[in-house]
């Protein structure tokens, strides 16, 4: 027997053989035709609702506030004095609610020689306490928001030296009959 001596041309040709045969192969066995179905099922039930805050946060008259993010965050800008009504906080859901101020960080506080922060709705609620430039009280007992009530922030300010100081506070709001509570970012800004 006699073999055949392959050459590069041999090889192309045994190569494109094979190509083609697969490619009938493969038509032979596809499927002519193709059939199918498209199904769209959409479920019409709600899984979550979406309500108003229970606690609006608006600017106050004094100072400067900007409020940010539906309602629940806000900036609050002051110089040495006295503000009263820095930020309004109104009741939104026809509910009782406690709520408090708890500062959870600062910056340049040394400054500070006295800064009290106040809830306030005729007598005051004595929240965050700064006296030269430490806490006196960080985080304020829980007030009563009655339904539909407005009440308010003020502020008394007294400064050592000039700059700029941040005291990063939580609106602390307690959901009523429970342990859980809600957390609105409130940033005090005192130049």
């Amino acid at each position: 027997m006699s073999r055949v001596k392959e050459t590069p041309d041999n090889k192309k040709i045994r190569r494109l053989l094979w190509l083609i045969l697969t490619v009938f192969v493969l038509l032979g066995y596809s499927p002519q035709s193709v059939t199918g179905s498209v199904y769209y099922f959409f479920l019409m039930q709600s899984y979550g609702t979406v309500s108003l805050p229970p606690i609006i946060l608006k600017e106050g008259t004094a100072g400067s506030s900007t409020i940010y993010t539906n309602s629940t965050s806000a900036r609050v800008w002051t110089i040495a004095g006295d503000f009263n009504y820095v930020l309004n906080m109104t009741e939104s859901q026809g509910s009782n609610w406690k709520i408090r101020l708890s500062a959870y960080d600062q910056f340049n506080i040394s400054r500070l020689s006295n800064c009290s922060i106040y809830i306030y709705d005729g007598a005051n609620s004595t929240q965050i306490g700064i006296s030269n430039g430490t806490y006196d009280q960080q985080t304020g007992p829980w007030y009563d928001l009655a339904a539909s009530d407005t009440e308010y922030i003020w502020m008394h300010v007294e400064t050592s030296s000039v700059g700029t100081s941040y005291v990063y506070a939580y609106l602390e709001i307690l959901v009523p009959n429970t342990t859980t509570y809600a957390r609105y970012i409130i940033t005090f800004e005192i130049a």
